[in-house]
C-alpha cells in the first residue's frame, strides 16, 4: 500500500447526514492542498453526492472494470470527474442494477490504485457487511461512523461497531462521529458513551439554516458558509487528519499502527474469487442447522456459476427467457450437487434443496410457493423469520423464513426494480402493482422496526361474481338485484368498508352492471379492476421518480378524466382531495359514478367524505360540503369482516336529504348477526327494513322490472 489515506464514511442509518459530511470533509481536505478524490460507493443512494456537488457526470467505476488489470495513475485521471473546486469525483455506477458487476477484488484493486495516487481517498459507503463492503473496509485506514443523538441511531451504530469486531477489524479504525449535537432533546454525550462503550471521536453541530441553504444551492457548507460553526468544525477535523498524516511517520496520531494491523489482516480477494473454497462466507442470522448452512453454501456457488456462464436473471422479460434461464440454472444446481458427492448426507432432501435454491435464484425465495397457492389471498412478511398468510379471511403464521436479512432485501429489490421503483433508506416505502395485478407494499428500516416488511394482496385470476358471493353468504339475490337497478338508473354509489373487507371486489362486480354501450373511465392507485365491458379506459396514478418529480396523483387523473367524455367514472378508492372533484363530477352530468372509501359504517362513510373534501385545500364551509354530498351521493354499500373471517354486506343505505345541517340516510337492507354456529361460523340474517327507496317512481317510469316486495319486512333470508 502507498502513502495515501483511505477514509470510509458510513451512516448508522438514513438521515444522519452521511452524504453531506462526505462532500464537506472531502472538499475541506482538498482546500488544505491535499490531493483528494471523493468516491460514491453507496449503491443505495446513487446520485445524491453528485446532486449536492451540482455535478453532471457519466463517468463511473463500472467503466474501469474492463481495464482494471492495466489501471495506472495516468489512466485513472480519465475516469474521474472534476468538481468546480478541483476536487476529483467518481461514482460506482449510473444505475443500481449495474452494481451487481462489482466484486470484492474490484474494490480492493481500485482503492489500492487510488491511494497510490492521492493524499486522501474519501469513500462514501452504504452500511452493511457484504463482501464488497468488507473489501472497502479492508482497504480503509479509518472508518467514520456517523450517528445522531437519538436512540434508534445509537442502536444501529452499536450494531455496526459489533459488525466490525465480528469481522476481525481493529477496533481503533472505527471512529464514532456525532452529528447534530447540541439539540435540546438529544441524548447527552455521557449517555452516548455509556451506550456505545466507546468515546465520541468528533461532533458536529446542527445548523439547519446553514445546511439547508448549502444543499439547495448545491454548494457544500465549507464553501458556501465557511464561517459557520459547522464548517469550522469540518475544517478543524480536516486539519487534524492532515496533521495526523505527518505524525504517523513519528509513530504518533490516529493513523499510527493501523496501517500495519490492517495489512496483516487483509484478505486476498483475487485468490478468494479464483478458488471458490476460499470464498469468505457471510454470517447467516438464524442459520443454526446444517441444512440452512448447506443451502447457503450451494447458493453461493450457484451465484458464481451464474456470473461465469453470464446468465442474466435481471434481463428476463418473456416466458421463453424464463424457461431458458430456469433450465440453465437447474443444470448448474445439479452440477453443484453432483460435485458435493458424498459430502451430502443421505438424509438431505435433494429435491427440496434444489427447489428452494431455484426459488431463491429465479423466484421470490420462500414466498414463491405461497403466492402460487390458490387458497392464500394475502402474504405478509414481517422481517426475515416471520411470514404470515391469510386464508379464508384468517391470518396464520407459516413455517417459512428467509435465511438472512440480505436474502430478504435481494428479494425486495427483485420485486420493485422491474416496476421501475426504488427502495432504500432515503425512500423506504413502495406501494405498487405486480405484473399479475397483485398489490404489493414494502417498507424497510428505519421506518419498520421489525426489519423489511412485505405485504402482497394477491390478484384473483378468476373474477368473483355475485353468484359466488351469494353462495358464500356475503349478500342476497334481492340486494344484488337492487344494486343492478341502481346502476341502470345511474345512481352514484359509494362502497364503504374497512381494510380487507372486499370493497374492490364489490366495486368490480357492481361496475359490471354498467351497460356495454357506455364509455367508462377507471382511476386507481394500483390497477385491480377488471370490467367486462369493451369501452373501458383504465388510468393509474404514478409515484414520484428518484428525483422526487413526475408524480401524477389520483386527483390529477379525476380532473383529466372529465375531459375524456366519460359516461361513467369509477374511482378505485377516494383517500384525499380527489373526493371534491368526484362530487363535482357527480353533480355536473357524470352521474352513475362509483368509488370506495375506508370507513366502518355508513354514517362514518359520509363523515370521512367530508374530511376528504377538506383535504382538497378548498376553504369550503361544512354546510356547503354536506349539500354537495347530498346532491351527489345516492347509495352507500357498507361491508364488514367478521370474526370467522367472512365478509358480508351489512348495510344498503340511501342518502335522502339534509335536515338542520345534518345528512339524512335511510337504511334499506341490513345484516343482523344472531350468533356463532359450528366451527365458529357467524350466523345471521339479511333483511329489508321496510323502507322504500325514494326513487321508486323513477324505477317505474324507466320501465325497469323490480319486485317491490324485496323492501317489505319479513322478506328476510338466512345467512
Amino acid at each position: 500500500m502507498g502513502q495515501g489515506r483511505v477514509i470510509t464514511i458510513v451512516g448508522a442509518k438514513g438521515g444522519v447526514g452521511q452524504t453531506t459530511f462526505a462532500c464537506n470533509i472531502a472538499l475541506a481536505l482538498h482546500n488544505l492542498g491535499k490531493k483528494t478524490v471523493l468516491l460514491d460507493f453507496n449503491a443505495g443512494l446513487l446520485g445524491e453526492l453528485a446532486l449536492l456537488l451540482q455535478m453532471h457526470t457519466d463517468k463511473t467505476l463500472i467503466q474501469i472494470l474492463p481495464v482494471l488489470s492495466q489501471l495506472n495513475a495516468d489512466m485513472m485521471q480519465g475516469f474521474v470527474s472534476k468538481h468546480s473546486s478541483g476536487l476529483d469525483f467518481l461514482s460506482c455506477a449510473a444505475e443500481k442494477k449495474e452494481t451487481i458487476q462489482i466484486r470484492p477484488s474490484h474494490i480492493s484493486k481500485i482503492l489500492d490504485s487510488f491511494h497510490n495516487s492521492y493524499d486522501f481517498v474519501v469513500v462514501n459507503l452504504g452500511r452493511g457487511f457484504t463482501d464488497v463492503q468488507i473489501a472497502a473496509y479492508d482497504s480503509s485506514d479509518l472508518v467514520f461512523l456517523l450517528f445522531t443523538p437519538e436512540l434508534l441511531s445509537l442502536f444501529h451504530a452499536k450494531k455496526i461497531i459489533s459488525g466490525f469486531i465480528e469481522n476481525h477489524f481493529p477496533p481503533q479504525m472505527v471512529k464514532p462521529l456525532l452529528n447534530k449535537s447540541g439539540l435540546k432533546s438529544a441524548l447527552s454525550e455521557a449517555q452516548i458513551r455509556d451506550y456505545l462503550k466507546q468515546d465520541i471521536f468528533w461532533d458536529l453541530p446542527f445548523e439547519s439554516e446553514t445546511l439547508f441553504e448549502s444543499i439547495n444551492k448545491g454548494v457544500p457548507a465549507v464553501v458556501n458558509s465557511p464561517k459557520s460553526l459547522f464548517s469550522r468544525k469540518i475544517v478543524q477535523l480536516a486539519q487534524n487528519l492532515s496533521f495526523a498524516e505527518d505524525e504517523e511517520e513519528k509513530g504518533r496520531g490516529i493513523f499510527a499502527g493501523l496501517r500495519q494491523m490492517l495489512s496483516n489482516a487483509r484478505r486476498d480477494y483475487s485468490r478468494a474469487e479464483a478458488e471458490a473454497e476460499d470464498a469468505r462466507p457471510a454470517v447467516i442470522p438464524g442459520a443454526e442447522n446444517v441444512y440452512e448452512k448447506l443451502k447457503e453454501n450451494i447458493y453461493r456457488k450457484l451465484v458464481e456459476r451464474i456470473k461465469e456462464k453470464q446468465i442474466d436473471v435481471a434481463a428476463i422479460k418473456t416466458k421463453h427467457q424464463e424457461e431458458k434461464a430456469r433450465s440453465d440454472i437447474e443444470k448448474e444446481i445439479e452440477a453443484i450437487l453432483a460435485s458435493e458427492g458424498k459430502g451430502l448426507s443421505e438424509r438431505v432432501d435433494r429435491i427440496r434443496l434444489s427447489k428452494e435454491i431455484m426459488d431463491r435464484a429465479l423466484g421470490l425465495g420462500p414466498i414463491e410457493d405461497l403466492l402460487k397457492d390458490p387458497s392464500i389471498t394475502e402474504v405478509m412478511v414481517n422481517g426475515m423469520d416471520r411470514i404470515y398468510v391469510e386464508r379464508k379471511g384468517k391470518i396464520s403464521l407459516t413455517n417459512k423464513r428467509f435465511s438472512s436479512h440480505d436474502e430478504l432485501m435481494n428479494i425486495i429489490q427483485r420485486i420493485v426494480v422491474p416496476l421501475g421503483r426504488r427502495i432504500d433508506e432515503a425512500s423506504p416505502m413502495v406501494d405498487a402493482r405486480l405484473a399479475d395485478g397483485s398489490r404489493v407494499n414494502v417498507i424497510i428500516p428505519p421506518l419498520s422496526l421489525v426489519g423489511p416488511t412485505i405485504t402482497i394482496r394477491k390478484f384473483e385470476k378468476e373474477s368473483f361474481t355475485f353468484s359466488n358471493l351469494i353462495h358464500m353468504g356475503a349478500i342476497t339475490a334481492e340486494i344484488v338485484e337492487f344494486l343492478r337497478v341502481c346502476v341502470l338508473l345511474r345512481k352514484n354509489i359509494i362502497i364503504s368498508g374497512g381494510t380487507g373487507t372486499g370493497k374492490t371486489t364489490i366495486l368490480n362486480i357492481v361496475s359490471g352492471f354498467i351497460p356495454k354501450t357506455e364509455r367508462i373511465v377507471t382511476i386507481e392507485d394500483a390497477a385491480e379492476l377488471r370490467l367486462p365491458q369493451d369501452h373501458v379506459v383504465s388510468l393509474e396514478s404514478r409515484p414520484p421518480n428518484i428525483e422526487g418529480k413526475g408524480a401524477v396523483e389520483i386527483r390529477n387523473l379525476v380532473i383529466n378524466s372529465l375531459r375524456m367524455r366519460p359516461d361513467r367514472i369509477v374511482i378505485g378508492e377516494c383517500r384525499g382531495g380527489e373526493a371534491l372533484d368526484m362530487l363535482q363530477a357527480m353533480n355536473t352530468g357524470h352521474d352513475g359514478s362509483l368509488t370506495t372509501i375506508h370507513s366502518n359504517n355508513p354514517r362514518d362513510c359520509l363523515s370521512r367524505l367530508e374530511t376528504l373534501v377538506l383535504m382538497s385545500g378548498m376553504d369550503l364551509p361544512v354546510t356547503a360540503i354536506r349539500e354537495q354530498i347530498v346532491a351527489a351521493v345516492n347509495i352507500v354499500v357498507q361491508l364488514s369482516r367478521f370474526s370467522d373471517g367472512s365478509r358480508k354486506v351489512t348495510h344498503i343505505c340511501e342518502v335522502t336529504g339534509k335536515e338542520q345541517n345534518s345528512i339524512v340516510m335511510s337504511t334499506l337492507f341490513k345484516f343482523t348477526q344472531t350468533g356463532i354456529g359450528e366451527k365458529g361460523r357467524v350466523e345471521g340474517r339479511f333483511s329489508p327494513t321496510g323502507v322504500m327507496p325514494t326513487f321508486i317512481n323513477e324505477i317505474k317510469s324507466k320501465g325497469i322490472a323490480l319486485d317491490l316486495g324485496i323492501f317489505k319486512e319479513g322478506g328476510a333470508e338466512n345467512a
